[in-house]
C-alpha cells in the first residue's frame, strides 16, 4: 500500500517526540534547591580588600582617632585605613555583634522575660524592668537605640542560657566573618580583659550587620516607642540628625576605649562604613572620612547577574557559549582613574562537552598598562555539548 511521503515524515517526527517524552520521564529534572539559609553567606578570604594604589595614593583626610578605617560596603574595598588592625576596647559597639546573633537565631515575634540579674548591670540602659516581657524586635530597639546594656544582658540570657555562653557564641560568629582579632567577655561593651576588637573587624561585623534589613531598619531609626512598655528611646547616634544620606550604625564610650562610633551612610547608590576607635572627636572623624569617600571613589557597575559578556562558537560545540558573570559584579575605583578603565573578557582554550557553571575564563579591569583593578572569573551560563548529527536533529526538532 502506497503511503505519501508527507505523512511518513510526520510519524517519523511524532516517534522521535514521543520518545523524548519517555526519556524525559525516565530522567525527571532535578528538585528545586531548598531555599537558603537566612545566614549571611561568607565571603572569600581576605575579607576586605584595599583599593588599588592604596599605599601609593593621596593620604586620606586628617583624623584624630587612635584607629580607624573606611570601607565601601558592598565590595568591602578598603578606602582609607589608620592602625586598622590593632587591638582595642570597643565600648558598646560590641552591640553590633549583639544584635546580629540575635537576629540569627531568634524570631523577631518571639516574647522574652526581664531577669534580675539582666538588669543589675552598669552604664547605659533602656529602663528595663525585672518581670517586664517584651518582643525580640522590642529589645534590639532598646539595645541599638539608647544602648541599652540590660537590654544586652536580656537578649543574651535568652538566646543562649547565659551571659557568659552568649558570649561565647559571639566571639565564634565573629571568627567565622573573618574578624580574626575580635574577643568578646560580655554582650554589652564594658571594659574587660579579654573584651576588644579592632577597626577592622567592626567594619567587617557592621558590613555583615548591615545585610539584614531589620538590622538596618532599627539603626537608622532616631526614636521608638515599644507597645509591651511605656518607654521612649532615642538614638544615641547624632549623625543621623546632622549628615546626609546617614544610615546608623552604633556609638560606643567606655574609659578604656574612649569615644567610638561606627557609622554608614548612602548617597548616589554606594555605601561607606565609618569606624572610629578612641576619637576625641569621633563625629568629626566620621564626617571626614565619609566625606572624603563620597568625594574620591566610586562604585562602578560593570556586569550584572546573568548578562552575556561574550558569545562565541566553541569548536566542536553544539551550540553557541555564553559567558556571563556569577551576581552582580562592581569595584570601587577613584575619581582619577574612571577615565582610564579599560575593561576585556578573557576566555580560556575550550572543548565541549562544557557544563552551566563551569569556569571559561575571565573579566579583567585595569586602569592604564600593568594596573589591574580587578579580575573576576566568567563562566558558562548554560551547556555546550559535544557536536553530534543526532544531537543537532533534536536541536533542530525542539526549534520546530
Amino acid at each position: 500500500m502506497f503511503i505519501p511521503t508527507r505523512r511518513l515524515r510526520a510519524a517519523g517526527v511524532a516517534a522521535l517526540l514521543l520518545g523524548a517524552w519517555l526519556i524525559r520521564g525516565l530522567f525527571p529534572p532535578p528538585l528545586p534547591a531548598p531555599p537558603e539559609s537566612a545566614w549571611v553567606p561568607l565571603d572569600s578570604a581576605p575579607v576586605l580588600r584595599y583599593v588599588d594604589g592604596y599605599q601609593e595614593g593621596p593620604p586620606g583626610p586628617p583624623v584624630r582617632a587612635a584607629a580607624a578605617i573606611l570601607i565601601e560596603a558592598e565590595t568591602g574595598t578598603v578606602l582609607y585605613a589608620h592602625n586598622e588592625h590593632e587591638r582595642r576596647p570597643m565600648a558598646s559597639t560590641t552591640k553590633m555583634m549583639t544584635a546580629l546573633l540575635a537576629l540569627e537565631t531568634t524570631p523577631l515575634d518571639e516574647r522574652v522575660t526581664v531577669s534580675p540579674q539582666a538588669v543589675r548591670v552598669a552604664g547605659s540602659d533602656a529602663g528595663l524592668r525585672p518581670g517586664q516581657q517584651l518582643t525580640l524586635l522590642e529589645l534590639l530597639y532598646a539595645l541599638m537605640l539608647p544602648s541599652g546594656n540590660d537590654a544586652a544582658n536580656v537578649i543574651a540570657e535568652h538566646v543562649a542560657g547565659s551571659q557568659a555562653a552568649f558570649a561565647e557564641a559571639m566571639t565564634a560568629r565573629a571568627q567565622e566573618l573573618g574578624a580574626s582579632r575580635t574577643r568578646f567577655a560580655n554582650a554589652h561593651g564594658l571594659d574587660a580583659p579579654d573584651h576588644y576588637s579592632t577597626a577592622y573587624d567592626l567594619a567587617i561585623i557592621a558590613r555583615a550587620a548591615m545585610r539584614y534589613p531589620t538590622f538596618s531598619q532599627i539603626v537608622a531609626t532616631r526614636v521608638f516607642e515599644p507597645e509591651s512598655i511605656s518607654r521612649t528611646w532615642r538614638n544615641t547616634n547624632r549623625l543621623l540628625w546632622s549628615f546626609e544620606g546617614v544610615e546608623g550604625v552604633k556609638t560606643g564610650t567606655t574609659s578604656g576605649a574612649g569615644y567610638c562610633l561606627v557609622a554608614a551612610a548612602s548617597r548616589s547608590g554606594m555605601r561607606l562604613l565609618a569606624v572610629v576607635l578612641g576619637s576625641p572627636d569621633r563625629y568629626g572623624d566620621a564626617v571626614r572620612l565619609l566625606e572624603y569617600g563620597f568625594e574620591r571613589f566610586h562604585l562602578l557597575a560593570l556586569a550584572a547577574h546573568g548578562q552575556v559578556l561574550a558569545q562565541v562558537q566553541v569548536p566542536g560545540g553544539l551550540v553557541p557559549l555564553d559567558a556571563v558573570v556569577d551576581g552582580d559584579f562592581r569595584i570601587v575605583a577613584r575619581d582619577e582613574d574612571i577615565n582610564r578603565l579599560q575593561v576585556r573578557v578573557v576566555l580560556d582554550a575550550l572543548r565541549p562537552p562544557i557544563r552551566a557553571g563551569q569556569p571559561v575564563g575571565r573579566l579583567e579591569v585595569e586602569a592604564g598598562p600593568g594596573r589591574a583593578l580587578a579580575r573576576v572569573p566568567i563562566l558558562a551560563r548554560s551547556d555546550v555539548p559535544r557536536w553530534t548529527p543526532l544531537g543537532a536533529l533534536w536541536r533542530w526538532l525542539k526549534t520546530l
